[in-house]
C-alpha cells in the first residue's frame, strides 16, 4: 500500500492518504506528500482534506434520519419544503437525491453567470436555483449528475430542523459515531487543526487551489482516514445509526439504475461494491466498499493530478485478495472503424464529437465532454479508450466511463459542422437566472460577467465557445454545458444591453 501511496506523488509536493478498513476500523494505511507545501508539513492519517461529492452520501444519511423522524418523506416534492421554487414540474426528495430529477446543475450556472463561488453560501446558492422553471428532462425519467438536488435537499433539511446542516449531522451523525474530527465545512475562512491546503497540479507546476464556497450538502466535508472508521461499520452493517438507514442509502430506484442516494453501485474484479468519488479544487476523494467481504478504502488527496478512483480500486483489489481486471484482446477491424467515422451527437445533453479512423483499425474520438482519446475494439465489441467506453448497439454509440455513476449517453449520427455558419449578432437573456449573453459582430460570446470565448461551428446546427454549446432556436439561443442543457435566452431588442447580477450571487447578499 505504501507504494501505491508513494507511487503516485512527486517529492516535496502534495500527496494522497489511503486508508483500509475492516469491521468499522482502520486496519492498513499509507500517507505521502505534503499536506503544506509551503510549510513542508507532511500528510498522516489525521491529516483533514475536503472530501468534496463523497460527502454526498453524508446528506442523503441526514435526510433519512428525518424520513426515519416522520418529518420528511424521499417522495416529499421538494416545493413543499421550499415554497419559493419556481419549477413548473414537482422534483421528489428522492430524485433530488438520485439525479434523476432533472435539476440543472447549480454550479455550471454560476459558471455562465460569471460568478466566483468564493464565500457563496448556502441562502445564495439557494437564492439562485429558486427562480429556475425547467428541467433538463422530465424527472424520473433519465439521470443527470446535479449537486443542486442536494443544494435543495440541504436547504429542506435545515428548514425542518431549525438547524444548519452541521450542526445536525454533527449532533445526528457524527456524534454518535465519534467522529470528532469529521464535519460540514460551512465557513471556508474558519481555520482548522491538520488541515491540508488543496493544490492543482500540472505539468506548469504546482498551484494553490483551495475550496472557497461555503454552500454545503453537495460537499464540503472535512475528514481524515484515522476518522471513517465508524463510518465504514454503519456502511457495511448499519451499527449505531440503523440498518433501515443504511439500507435506505443503498436502495435503487425501480430502474435498477448504478446511483442509489448519495452511494453509486459497481463491481471491483467482478465482485459487488459501492461507493462514491468527489471532486473539487485542489481536492479529489473515493470510498469503496466490498460488502460481501466487509472490506472498504478511502483516498484523500490535495493533489488535482492523482486520480483516486483508478488508486482506490487498486487498493481494495490489494486489500481483499482480488486480481486486476481481465485483459481484453483487441481486435484491428477496419469495417468497423470506417462504420463509426463521422459526427455524432446525443440530444439529451447537445453533446458531440466527430470520430476520424486510424490506419491501426483503432478511432481517435474528439469533443465529447471528457470522453476524447484514442478507442481500441476489443473481444467483447466494446471499444476501449483509457477509462471511457464505446458500443453500438443499432446504430448508436453508448458512452461513458468506467468510474462514472450514471447511465451511459446515446449519440447518434449528425450533420458535420457548416464552415462558416455563425449564429447572429445579437443580446440575449435567460428569464431564469437573468444572465446575459452577448453575440459580437466579430463573433465572440460574451457570457455572464467574465466568459469571454470564440464562435466556432459545431455538429448538428449547433455552435461551440470553450465547453458552452448555442444552439439557435428560432429568434432565441439555447445555451448548455455540462449539467445544465438548452436553458433559454430570449433575444432581446437590437440596440438594448441590459445589466445586473443574477438573484443570490450578488456579493452582499
Amino acid at each position: 500500500m505504501s507504494d501505491l501511496a508513494h507511487s503516485s506523488v512527486r517529492p516535496g509536493g502534495p500527496g494522497l492518504a489511503i486508508g483500509v478498513y475492516s469491521d468499522g476500523r482502520l486496519i492498513h494505511h499509507a500517507a505521502a506528500g505534503m499536506a503544506s507545501v509551503e510549510f513542508e508539513v507532511p500528510i498522516d492519517t489525521r491529516t483533514r482534506f475536503d472530501i468534496a461529492s463523497m460527502s454526498k452520501q453524508f446528506t442523503a444519511t441526514a435526510a433519512l434520519l428525518l424520513c426515519r423522524d416522520g418529518r420528511l418523506s424521499l417522495d416529499d416534492d421538494i416545493r413543499k419544503h421550499l415554497p419559493e421554487l419556481k419549477l413548473s414540474v414537482p422534483v421528489t426528495v428522492a430524485q433530488c437525491l438520485r439525479h434523476t430529477g432533472g435539476l440543472r446543475e447549480w454550479l455550471s450556472l454560476s459558471m455562465l453567470a460569471g460568478r466566483s463561488l468564493t464565500r457563496i453560501t448556502q441562502a445564495q446558492a439557494l437564492a439562485f436555483v429558486a427562480g429556475l422553471t425547467e428541467v433538463n428532462f422530465e424527472p424520473g425519467t433519465d439521470f443527470s449528475y446535479s449537486n443542486t438536488g442536494y443544494i435543495l435537499v440541504t436547504s429542506a433539511i435545515e428548514r425542518i430542523t431549525g438547524q444548519s446542516l452541521r450542526a445536525f449531522t454533527t449532533e445526528r451523525i457524527f456524534a454518535p459515531l465519534g467522529m470528532t474530527d469529521t464535519h460540514f465545512r460551512d465557513d471556508s475562512q474558519e481555520p482548522l487543526a491538520r488541515y491540508a491546503y488543496g493544490y492543482g497540479v500540472s505539468e506548469q507546476g504546482v498551484r494553490r487551489a483551495d475550496t472557497e464556497e461555503c454552500a454545503v450538502g453537495d460537499g464540503m466535508i472535512v475528514t481524515s482516514v484515522a476518522d471513517l472508521g465508524p463510518w465504514f461499520g454503519f456502511l457495511h452493517d448499519g451499527r449505531v445509526l440503523g440498518a433501515d438507514v443504511r439500507d435506505a442509502l443503498l436502495e435503487r430506484d425501480d430502474t435498477n439504475a448504478p446511483y442509489a442516494l448519495g452511494i453509486y453501485h459497481t463491481t471491483v474484479s467482478g465482485q459487488p461494491a459501492f461507493g462514491h468519488a468527489g471532486g473539487a479544487p485542489g481536492y479529489h476523494s473515493q470510498l469503496l466498499l466490498l460488502p460481501e467481504q466487509g472490506i472498504g478504502v478511502v483516498v484523500l488527496t490535495n493533489n488535482t493530478s492523482i486520480d483516486p478512483g483508478r488508486v482506490g480500486y487498486q487498493a481494495l483489489r490489494l486489500a481483499a485478495g482480488l486480481p486486476d481486471e481481465a485483459r481484453l484482446a483487441l481486435i484491428e477491424d477496419q469495417a468497423a472503424a470506417e462504420a463509426l467515422s463521422g459526427f455524432w451527437h446525443d440530444s439529451g445533453t447537445e453533446t458531440t464529437f466527430q470520430i476520424e479512423q486510424e490506419d491501426d483499425g483503432r478511432i481517435t474520438l474528439t469533443g465529447g465532454g471528457g470522453l476524447s482519446g484514442t478507442f481500441a475494439l476489443t473481444s467483447d465489441g466494446t471499444w476501449h479508450g483509457g477509462d471511457n467506453r464505446l458500443r453500438v448497439i443499432d446504430g448508436e454509440i453508448m458512452a461513458g466511463s468506467i468510474y462514472a455513476p450514471g447511465r451511459a449517453r446515446a449519440f447518434l449520427p449528425c450533420a458535420a459542422p457548416v464552415e462558416g455558419a455563425m449564429p447572429p449578432a445579437a443580446v440575449y437573456l435567460s428569464p431564469e437566472v437573468g444572465t446575459l449573453a452577448t453575440i459580437t459582430d466579430e463573433g465572440v460570446l460574451e457570457l455572464g460577467l467574465s466568459l469571454v470565448a470564440p464562435i466556432e461551428p459545431a455538429p448538428d446546427g449547433c455552435f461551440s465557445a470553450g465547453m458552452v454549446t448555442l444552439r439557435p432556436d428560432g429568434d432565441n439561443l439555447l445555451v448548455s454545458v455540462p449539467g445544465t442543457y438548452r436553458l433559454r435566452f430570449v433575444r432581446q431588442p437590437d440596440g438594448t444591453r441590459p445589466v445586473g447580477v443574477p438573484p443570490g450571487l450578488n456579493l452582499t447578499a
